[in-house]
């Protein structure tokens, strides 16, 4: 296994592109600053071909919950490096599956994502016109998303087999983007304590954004990945993901 394991100040971040694959693997610990601990992301390899495609990998927290609780200490995860600054409704496809186990000593505090970036600019995930989608699988430990405190700005029902999702939406101060984070109920999350699994076509997602309102079809998907948000606990997730864009 290799482990990205982002070192003390001034690097917060390590990544390493897999060759032959359309992924990145990523440990961004951008509030490095504010960790009594650490958090690790781990790559063990890859198998299969197309769709079938898969990438063995883990997120590895060891953070003191006692130290700034209630701050997400930064994003483990796997990115997307193919077919990514395209129109929306030029994809044909975002197949995914995602399974995990989970080993831990401690409770923890974080959650199971897909996080993407679109813009009606092509490459721009940067600037304030740029949206961040967020999809929650799984969160524990009581995380709750940007604009919470205002409620959510709509439920979306019959998407991955679930109704009842919401829709919440806010400015990230650090950024100044947009986030929007859809929420699977909490009473019908993709998993559970021990393990949890998702299948699905990741445009089902962004389309039904795109009927809210959120953004049209025909903007751009510039960045888009799967991972974990890590605030405190001592846990390990190990991961199987397929994700890719096809055109």
């Amino acid at each position: 296994m290799i482990c990205i394991l982002p070192s003390p100040y001034p690097v917060s971040t390590r990544h390493e592109i897999l060759m032959g694959t359309p992924w990145i693997v990523f440990s961004m610990n951008y509030n490095y600053k504010s960790i009594s601990g650490s958090c690790c992301t781990g790559y063990a390899g890859t198998s299969g071909s197309g769709d079938a495609q898969r990438i063995e990998w883990s997120s590895v927290w060891k953070i003191d919950p006692t130290v700034n609780k209630d701050l997400v200490k930064g994003y483990s995860f796997i990115g997307l490096t193919q077919n990514l600054e395209t129109r929306l409704s030029d994809i044909t496809s975002i197949p995914s599956t995602y399974d995990w186990t989970v080993s831990n000593t401690s409770a923890y505090k974080g959650n199971v994502v897909y996080d993407f970036m679109t813009s009606d600019t092509k490459g721009d995930s940067t600037s304030s016109a740029a949206q961040e989608l967020m999809l929650w699988l799984l969160y524990e430990g009581g995380q709750v998303p940007i604009g919470w405190a205002e409620g959510p700005t709509a439920t979306i029902d019959g998407l991955y087999g679930k109704d009842g999702w919401k829709l919440y939406q806010g400015k990230n101060t650090d950024t100044g983007i947009t986030v929007s984070s859809l929420l699977v109920p909490e009473d019908s999350q993709f998993g559970d304590l021990e393990s949890g699994a998702f299948e699905g076509d990741i445009k089902d997602w962004l389309v039904a954004l795109a009927k809210q309102g959120v953004f049209s079809e025909s903007t751009y998907v510039n960045v888009g990945n799967a991972g974990m948000e890590p605030f405190w606990g001592t846990v390990t997730f190990n991961n199987t993901l397929g994700l890719r864009i096809n055109l």
